[in-house]
């Protein structure tokens, strides 16, 4: 129990400090005051249970200190000091607010330790009626924004409702909303797992009472009108009347309004929120649609995690991208594929996931359905390769249901993550089942293949591989059926072919890309493998 005591005599207040200290409560003095101006000044700022004083005193008598506490902190008790000479000033101070009196010249340690136990039952009981009366609030306003949730959620769904209805229940749920030129948004918090932690507030009911009730007022505050509700888990929706505005001063103030409520709701209650805005409606029917409006809006921008508030009309125009252009990079990654090109499909999802990362030029259902074709599209690479190897493994074809997985996944981040591990791994395995020879075979394929135009030969390839000369040309050629000379001049040869078609290096300095020394021999090499000269084949080509 804090105390204050209050006389203008010092030894007065050292007496009753010492009377205090004698009633065995355990109480703490938070200050002596001389008169009732500083006392006041201590309640105002100090959590203060009981205030002792005198009557009469300079400055401020003990009377105005009661009246000025009973309007400032009804909560504190107070006691008046008297004597019998002083009665009619007690019985006023009484009048005034105050809780008993003391005879000075009477009062003992058990009488004040009576007093001062009289008091704490007092304060407790207020206390316990000050919470049954705040229970009995919270459990009225949770039980009306409750049937409130209902009453919308219904018109959301596309319940129809009178006017002479809609207005009935906006008066009977006390809702300054009518029925026509409405404007709604949604919002959604932005770490939905993670509300718990970072709210103001950890019960998930409190906490929901305290996000309608902020805009709520908000709402009222900016618009003379609304009201908030719960859609669905998470998801808000404020709904409330706009006015005769052009089109650009309607944005304008919308945005305004959305930018108030996310900001009241971060710095009072500790939640992030997005926000997604309707279009414009003129009647209650076009609730539903509105809500789908918001919701999309929302979704788009909180899928590619940008915490913002987007405006349905922005994102219907910014989403698509064309489906003629994802079914043209389906179209080239399995061309890739079909060619064998594995080293470049990880490299070329990674750059469509990250142009369309960069632009949210995707929906999230366009987006995941881009990214099941492409798994099909190496699926069916992976299963070519097995079934040419023997591997064929039906079982696994039937595990595999990546509609499933993605369906799942909430984030543009962890779509993309899961589109390159499930690349990098079909990778792995087509480069496993590509070539059926040992792993040094396949390091000096690669290896001629990167430098063949440097003139590379049988040792420095044995070199690479830390093999025998003589061993490594035995075992290239069981297994691949051709020497190591003729893999060199198959791949420069393919080469040849390569520039050739694509028509930028001239006849003449096609030697010098694929390592021969001059064209004369080239074209001698390139007509024994393939019945003419490089002129004739392009001339064939052309």
């Amino acid at each position: 129990m804090n105390i204050v005591l209050v006389d203008d005599e010092a030894q007065i207040r050292r007496w009753l400090e010492i009377l205090l200290n004698q009633t065995g409560l355990g109480v703490q003095l938070i200050a002596n005051c001389s008169n009732g101006k500083e006392a006041l000044e201590v309640c105002r700022t100090r959590e203060i249970d009981v205030v002792i004083t005198d009557i009469k005193m300079p400055v401020m008598d003990g009377i105005a200190l009661i009246r000025s506490l009973k309007a400032e902190r009804p909560s504190i008790v107070s006691f008046i000091l008297s004597s019998y000479s002083e009665f009619h000033y007690a019985s006023e101070a009484i009048k005034a607010g105050a809780y008993d009196y003391l005879l000075k010249a009477e009062i003992t340690p058990d009488d004040l330790r009576q007093a001062l136990l009289k008091a704490q039952e007092a304060i407790d009981k207020e206390r316990m009626r000050q919470r049954e009366v705040f229970s009995l609030k919270s459990e009225l306003n949770g039980n009306q924004y409750a049937l409130r949730s209902l009453f919308f959620r219904d018109l959301l769904r596309g319940a129809a409702v009178q006017a002479a209805e809609f207005e009935e229940k906006m008066r009977m749920f006390r809702i300054p909303l009518r029925g026509k030129h409405l404007m709604m948004m949604v919002l959604r918090s932005d770490e939905h797992g993670e509300v718990k932690e970072r709210a103001k507030i950890s019960e998930p009911e409190l906490l929901e009472s305290a996000v309608i009730n902020i805009i709520d007022e908000t709402l009222r505050v900016e618009t003379d009108s609304g009201c908030c509700f719960v859609a669905e888990e998470n998801t808000y929706v404020a709904l409330y009347n706009y006015g005769d505005w052009g089109e650009k001063s309607l944005r304008e103030t919308t945005l305004r309004h959305a930018h108030r409520i996310s900001g009241y709701l971060l710095e009072l209650l500790g939640l992030s929120v997005s926000v997604g805005i309707s279009l414009p409606a003129m009647k209650l029917t076009s609730l539903a649609e509105q809500f789908e409006e918001a919701r999309l809006a929302l979704s788009h921008k909180q899928f590619y995690a940008r915490r913002s508030i987007a405006w349905y009309v922005d994102e219907d125009k910014g989403a698509g991208g064309g489906p003629e252009r994802r079914q043209h990079q389906l179209d080239h990654l399995s061309e890739l594929l079909d060619r064998d090109e594995f080293d470049r499909i990880v490299p070329y999802l990674r750059l469509v996931m990250e142009e369309v990362g960069q632009t949210m030029a995707w929906r999230e259902k366009e987006l995941k359905a881009f990214c099941i074709e492409a798994v099909f599209l190496l699926q069916r690479t992976v299963r070519r390769l097995k079934a040419a190897a023997g591997l064929d493994d039906v079982r696994q074809q039937e595990a595999e249901r990546p509609h499933e997985v993605i369906a799942s996944l909430p984030t543009f981040e962890h779509v993309n993550e899961w589109l390159l591990a499930r690349a990098v791994q079909a990778m792995e395995e087509a480069h496993a089942f590509q070539h059926p020879y040992s792993e040094a075979i396949r390091k000096v394929c690669d290896y001629v293949k990167a430098n063949y135009a440097a003139g590379v030969s049988l040792q420095e390839a044995a070199d690479y591989v830390h093999l025998n000369r003589n061993y490594l040309s035995e075992l290239f050629k069981k297994e691949t059926g051709i020497s190591f000379n003729d893999f060199l001049t198959q791949v420069r040869i393919e080469k040849v072919k390569e520039l050739i078609v694509e028509g930028k290096t001239p006849i003449g300095q096609l030697c010098e890309k694929v390592g021969y020394p001059d064209g004369s021999y080239l074209s001698k090499v390139f007509k024994k493998v393939t019945g003419m000269t490089p002129l004739e084949f392009k001339r064939k080509k052309g």
